[in-house]
């Protein structure tokens, strides 16, 4: 369930909905009042804030504690094509950036293969294998939403793949080496 996107929250306690560390499933036999602040790494990922950028629990609202998947954008040498991760084994340089930790368990534990943004075929995420199309309903990157059901899925010599044609938006950004996390939910 995801937290409240109005009305108060709070770092710990049992209120579902209230409660990040509730929602993180944090403590110890369904009491959920460990110390906890703005600044642990689940924190910082469920509330999708990389770096040294600040968190508050405003950026917490309506936030859910999928499977959080960490990327750091490189860009491939094609103008206009921002690549997170490429790793079709060609371009498996750094600079096609990378993906923590890279295997999508709401997708049947499948390796992600690929996961990209170009204005060309627009947002990608490919897999190694072949998964169904479940497990999943959502991913969020830096604040937006991609829904599984408003992407084309397809699987194409036994790899699975699912492409949001109409992502005209970069969710990664264009800054190289920046980290972007991508929340399944």
């Amino acid at each position: 369930m995801a937290l409240q996107s109005t009305g108060f929250i709070r770092l710990a306690g049992n209120d579902t909905g209230r409660s990040v560390a509730k929602e993180l499933n944090l403590g110890t036999s369904g009491v959920h009042t460990p110390t906890i602040s703005l600044g642990q790494n689940n924190v910082r990922a469920l509330a999708q804030r990389t770096g040294s950028v600040s968190v508050g629990l405003g950026h917490l609202r309506g936030k859910s504690a999928g499977e959080v998947q960490t990327v750091t954008v490189g860009v491939w040498a094609i103008p206009n094509a921002y690549f997170t991760s490429y790793y079709y084994g060609y371009r498996q340089s750094p600079s096609t950036g990378s993906i923590s930790d890279g295997t999508l368990g709401v997708a049947s534990n499948r390796t992600i293969a690929g996961f990209h943004w170009n204005d060309i075929t627009n947002l990608g995420l490919y897999l190694s294998g072949s998964a169904s199309n479940s497990g999943w309903t959502t991913v969020t990157i830096n604040g937006i939403a991609l829904s599984r059901s408003s992407a084309t899925f397809m699987t194409v010599s036994g790899n699975s793949r699912w492409l949001w044609m109409s992502q005209t938006t970069n969710p990664f950004g264009t800054t190289t080496g920046a980290t972007k996390a991508a929340v399944f939910t």
